[in-house]
């Protein structure tokens, strides 16, 4: 009986085994591709680049690097001294690329001059700007 059973099983992974192999490297490849496309998303937008302050999951951070597969940040510890915000250290983080939608990335954007479009006088009344 013991015979049987093993040359059962030989058969059966000689005769289907590169069925298993051959799915195997499919999903892997498939894998793959979806995490490279991602990537070069990432990489060749212009979202997020080098140096960038970023607002991430509500902690102030800056973009180290930007990768083809994931990307890297500093994550800081923010703290108050003597009444005033002060940096007290922080963290680096390394992120797949395609695991970014996951978090919340928020990228400040520069100050407008507002005087451009309304003014407002002492009683907080919004008056048109003379140009």
């Amino acid at each position: 009986m013991d015979e049987q059973v093993q040359s059962f099983i030989e058969e059966l992974l000689g005769n289907y085994g590169w069925m298993f192999l051959a799915g195997f490297a499919a999903l892997l490849f498939k894998s793959s591709i979806s995490s490279a496309v991602e990537g070069f998303k990432v990489f060749a937008g212009n979202d997020l680049n080098t140096d960038d302050v970023v607002s991430f999951n509500g902690r102030p951070a800056r973009v180290i690097r930007v990768g083809m597969w994931k990307t890297v940040f500093f994550i800081y510890d923010v703290d108050c001294s003597n009444g005033k915000p002060v940096v007290k250290g922080g963290s680096k983080m390394s992120i797949d690329n395609e695991k970014l939608k996951e978090h919340i990335i928020e990228k400040p954007l520069p100050m407008l001059d507002l005087n451009k479009y309304i003014q407002c006088d002492d009683n907080d009344k919004p008056r048109t700007p003379t140009n």
